[in-house]
């Protein structure tokens, strides 16, 4: 989830974690819907500082990711996969921590052209760093604090990264090599539904979203990195309001006052469902979550390529409806 303006969409997906029932977010289940599909395993436990499980070296494939997150973890974490291109891991890293310290300007004013969301496209300039925007991102997870998630990603042969999906997140990355070359005929896993994400967009693509436990399907047809954080939102709940809430707060932040919200205030009338790891272009990765039936919002805040606004801005976020 990285981002250099952090909606409090965001925010109740990352901090509010600790907050709210096991059944409303992905890892929850107890049983997993991947795990029987023979796919080879990575098992990764997070703990308050680190990222446990991921060997020095591992062989080229698609493999069932299962991210197990300490009871003291406080509010639950992320992993995410990023494999450098054109720059070292080093070089990366090192961008990653620049995203996490204070903005530029010093007098804590924001920045001049900051876009709302009715003019997205404004003279926007804090691009994103080039190593980051070049490098691959093969997507991940977001669990609970003591509970267990699974993902299934494609790793490809060279160096790669194991981040917290955060650049502020407590687990320090960790580097690691995979080797050989990638199988042939790779199994996909079924799905009950496939979202796409795009330029500037998200939409279920195949099947259906129903209330349940689910197999869920992530294919990225655009040509920039993007994730989802995804939110469960008070039924009956329009895009024009989304659209206003990331209005309202943008504005805020141009004041430097609190936001003060219209009509659907994120922190008291949203209920965290689950975000997912960033992936690049033609990446694709299967997740499992456990749906209420009601109004669904899906957003992405992956910083543009152009000019650092988070890709919600432009326009990225849908609101989906899951039966019974």
């Amino acid at each position: 989830m990285i981002g250099t303006h952090v909606s409090k969409i965001v925010l109740i997906l990352l901090f509010m974690f600790g907050l709210i029932p096991a059944t409303a977010v992905q890892g929850a289940q107890a049983e997993s819907g991947l795990a029987g599909l023979g796919l080879p395993e990575l098992s990764i436990t997070l703990t308050t500082s680190a990222i446990e499980g991921i060997p020095d070296q591992v062989d080229a494939g698609r493999y069932l990711v299962v991210v197990t997150v300490d009871d003291d973890v406080e509010f639950g974490g992320g992993v995410g996969f990023i494999q450098p291109v054109g720059a070292s891991s080093e070089d990366v890293l090192a961008e990653l921590a620049a995203l996490a310290g204070p903005p530029p300007e010093a007098d804590g004013a924001s920045p001049e052209g900051s876009p709302s969301a009715a003019d997205a496209h404004g003279d926007h300039e804090e691009a994103l760093p080039s190593a980051m925007f070049d490098s691959i991102y093969a997507g991940g997870t977001g669990v609970l604090s003591g509970q267990t998630g699974h993902v299934v990603v494609d790793l490809t042969p060279g160096e790669w990264i194991a981040w917290g999906e955060d650049p502020e997140a407590p687990q320090s990355p960790v580097i690691f090599q995979v080797t050989g070359d990638m199988p042939d005929n790779l199994l996909e896993p079924e799905a009950a539904a496939t979202l796409v994400m795009g330029e500037y967009l998200i939409m279920v693509s195949e099947g259906e979203l129903t209330a349940g436990s689910h197999v869920v399907r992530i294919d990225n047809v655009g040509a920039q990195p993007h994730f989802i954080g995804w939110v469960l939102l008070p039924d009956g709940t329009t895009e024009e309001q989304i659209g206003v809430v990331l209005d309202e707060e943008m504005q805020a932040e141009m004041s430097g006052a609190p936001p003060v919200y219209s009509d659907i205030d994120p922190e008291e009338d949203t209920m965290p469902v689950t975000f997912t790891g960033t992936q690049s272009a033609d990446t694709s990765i299967w997740i499992e979550v456990d749906l209420e039936a009601g109004t669904h919002g899906l957003v992405c805040f992956f910083p543009d390529v152009s000019d650092g606004t988070p890709h919600a801005y432009y326009g990225m976020y849908t609101v989906i409806q899951v039966g019974e």
